[in-house]
């Protein structure tokens, strides 16, 4: 699993559901989705630089992961997968939307209008941020918002 920090070996845990059906499903960490070979921070930051008004090559770029065994050196999301990632979730960044703002009440019932942001995917970005910060701490995303990805991404 690619991280910001380097390799990451994960090994999901399987459970049995409780209700009824008594299948086997595979349990993933909060900070991984599922069959992705990256970690949803890295996911997350292209999204948000995207947002920010980069284009493809420029999200790809900025995504610097560090080169197992390479001490020091790191090497750039390849920009079709950035690509892939971005297409996909602009696709369906209206119905995210629409969904979250729906949502928010929940969440959070003084939550204010979330402002535009300028682009669909930009608008489910920050109803995503909206929604999120709602919700009460959980222990397992030890204090993270969607976009605390942003931070990690390396400047250089």
């Amino acid at each position: 699993m690619a991280t910001f920090a380097g390799l990451a070996k994960v090994v999901p845990r399987r459970g049995i559901c409780r209700d009824g059906c008594g299948r086997s499903h595979v349990l993933l960490p909060a900070w991984l989705l599922s069959r992705r070979k990256y970690a949803a921070a890295v996911i997350f930051a292209a999204l948000a630089l995207r947002a920010a008004g980069l284009k493809v090559s420029a999200v790809a770029g900025r995504l610097r992961l560090p080169v197992p065994g390479g001490a020091g050196q790191r090497w750039s999301v390849p920009a079709s997968t950035a690509s892939s990632w971005l297409s996909r979730f602009a696709a369906r960044a209206g119905w995210l939307r629409a969904g979250l703002l729906r949502l928010l009440p929940l969440a959070d019932p003084q939550a204010r209008p979330v402002a535009a942001a300028g682009s669909a995917a930009g608008d489910a970005l920050a109803a995503l941020e909206a929604v999120t910060a709602g919700l009460p701490p959980l222990p397992a995303l030890a204090g993270n918002t969607s976009l605390i990805a942003v931070a990690a991404v390396p400047l250089s």
